[in-house]
């Protein structure tokens, strides 16, 4: 189910013809305010298989109360954070309205969120399910939180490691283990109290198994907004789809940014609560 909503719009498009570029916009910008970033990327031709880093950009993050930032570029050896913008003055807080500003060679684009309140995690309970043999045990850990009834919420829950070297972001950018499934929620059809839900989802949407964990992780809950929501859920139906003839397409998905030129991505701006955990090898 994709919302409407005034300040977004579905994206169509084509195959990529010749030389034309199209950006890819990866960000997110949180209440803890540890790793706000930017991901700017060209949107690659199928024969291509590296990605195509956008480095010239300048992009500037301001707020409803007057202030602004200009993301600072990422350089590393490694090359783990082509493309990543980092912002590390502004401030972001619930209620604040920011807005996004992206230019590439006199390339516009600009996009506009308010973030939610944040959620609280009160508990997590793990439990294990049993696998034929060959496949380790799966830990499911259940989180336990409070719904408002009074206002409409919109959640994002993703499970990521903790306890590795000092990040630019709560959950790793870059790495292999931040690729679990989110758990999205629509608060229409949660109780006063959620009293416990599996956050360790697969991998992959069209299969059963669950993700073997042992270690330290966060269980991370994001209130997002309606927009993000629709988002996110459209992205998970095109993983979910088997290519035939009634699937939606994989590229229509819907943006909040505005640009004359072409776009695909998203302006993601929510707040967060996270709670660690251990989980034991079974």
């Amino acid at each position: 189910m994709l919302i409407p909503f005034s300040c977004v719009q579905d994206v169509e498009l084509d195959l990529i013809n010749g030389n034309e570029k199209i950006l890819v916009v990866d960000s997110e910008f949180n209440n803890l305010n540890t790793g706000n970033y930017v991901r700017l990327t060209w949107m690659r031709n199928v024969q291509e298989k590296e990605v195509l880093p956008v480095d010239n950009a300048l992009i500037i993050i301001s707020s409803d109360s007057g202030e602004s930032d200009t993301l600072k570029k990422e350089n590393d050896d490694n090359n783990y954070f082509d493309g990543y913008y980092f912002s590390d003055k502004l401030k972001c807080k619930p209620d604040g309205t920011y807005t996004l500003k992206i230019d590439i060679d006199g390339r516009i684009y600009e996009a506009t969120a308010t973030m939610p309140h944040p959620p609280k995690i009160d508990s997590l309970r793990l439990d294990f399910v049993k696998y034929e043999i060959g496949k380790s045990d799966g830990v499911m850990p259940f989180i336990y939180f409070k719904e408002p009834s009074s206002e409409t919420n919109y959640y994002l829950g993703k499970l990521c490691p903790d306890g590795y070297s000092a990040r630019r972001n709560p959950c790793p950018v870059m790495a292999w283990y931040a690729t679990r499934a989110l758990l999205l929620l629509n608060d229409e059809y949660l109780p006063g109290y959620v009293n416990g839900i599996n956050i360790n989802l697969p991998d992959d949407p069209k299969r059963n198994y669950i993700p073997s964990l042992f270690g330290d992780y966060l269980a991370i809950l994001y209130s997002i907004t309606p927009e993000s929501f629709a988002y996110f859920q459209s992205l998970t139906e095109a993983l979910k789809s088997d290519g035939g003839v009634y699937s939606p397409s994989p590229a229509n998905h819907p943006t909040n940014i505005k640009s004359k030129h072409k776009v695909v991505g998203f302006f993601h701006v929510a707040s967060l609560d996270s709670y660690p955990f251990f989980a034991p090898l079974r």
